[in-house]
This record gives structure tokens, sequence and C-alpha cells, in this order.
């Protein structure tokens, strides 16, 4: 019988320490980010159907500036309308490779659980013959009682 075997990879620590060194150094490049909101209120974000919405009042802001008020400060909403274009990008690809790794785990994680129940399988049918092998089955078969349902008793009369 043939194991399942969506992926058969090796990642050595030295590329795994080159491609954390690389997510740094993105960060580098991308000073500005935030990692929690500067004001904890609730706000309005932009979404998908916003930025139709987003771009013409930009448009707007451009064109008719004298209609505008003086505290309004037209040079940073371009430049926040613009930062949202230049990172939707740079969102896209980090968006991409982060489905890739997920999909790489869970590719790697079906191998491994389908391996794991050949190993158990195996095990349990060798503690027959070899009693050392016993109490290593015993600590896998844990996680089959965690996840089993306790059994109902039957109702006495």
């Amino acid at each position: 019988m043939s194991i399942q075997n969506r992926i058969s990879a090796v990642l050595p620590e030295a590329d795994k320490t080159a491609a954390l060194a690389s997510l740094e150094e993105v960060k580098t490049h991308l000073p500005f980010l935030i990692s929690t909101p500067t004001d904890q209120g609730p706000k309005r974000t932009m979404g998908p159907a916003s930025v139709e919405y987003v771009s013409l009042c930009l448009e707007g802001a451009k064109k008719y500036p004298d209609k505008l008020t003086r505290d309004f400060d037209a040079p940073e909403f371009e430049r926040d309308v613009n930062l949202i274009g230049q990172l939707w990008s740079i969102r896209i690809a980090v968006a991409d490779l982060l489905a890739r790794i997920d999909d790489t785990m869970n590719a790697a994680s079906a191998d491994a659980m389908v391996s794991s129940d050949k190993v158990y399988d195996l095990l349990k049918r060798a503690a027959k013959e070899d009693g050392a092998i016993q109490e290593l089955v015993s600590r896998i078969g844990l996680r089959y009682k965690a996840q089993s349902k306790p059994k109902k008793k039957p109702k006495t009369e």
C-alpha cells in the first residue's frame, strides 16, 4: 500500500533564517507600517466598494480646491489614497505568499497525519508481541481518547 505524499521538501535552517531575514528587510522598506490602530475608536475603512468613492472624492478635491475648507489637508488626502494603491500590490504578493505557505503546510500536515496513522496501526500490532512498545502505543493512543466522546451509560431502571 502506497503512503500519501502530497509534498516532499526539506527547508534547510540557513534558508529558513534567510527567508525570515528577508521578511524583516521588507519591514525596513516600509517603516511607516503600524501594528495597532493609532485610534482605538470605531472608524470607517475602505473596502472594495469604496475604491471608486474615494477616487471620485480625490478627483473632486483636486478639481475644486476652492470648495474645501481651509483646514482640509488635500495633499495629505492624496498621499493616503496613493499609499493605499502602492501598498495594495505589496499586499497581494504577501497574501499570495501566505496562501502558498498555508497550502504547503496543509499538504505536509495531511501527509504527516496519514503516515502517523499508519505508524500507530503498525505499532499497535507490534505491541501485541513486544511489550516494550506498549507504553509508547498507550501514549500515542491518548490522542484518540481526548477526541472521543464519552460513552453514555445505559439507563438503569
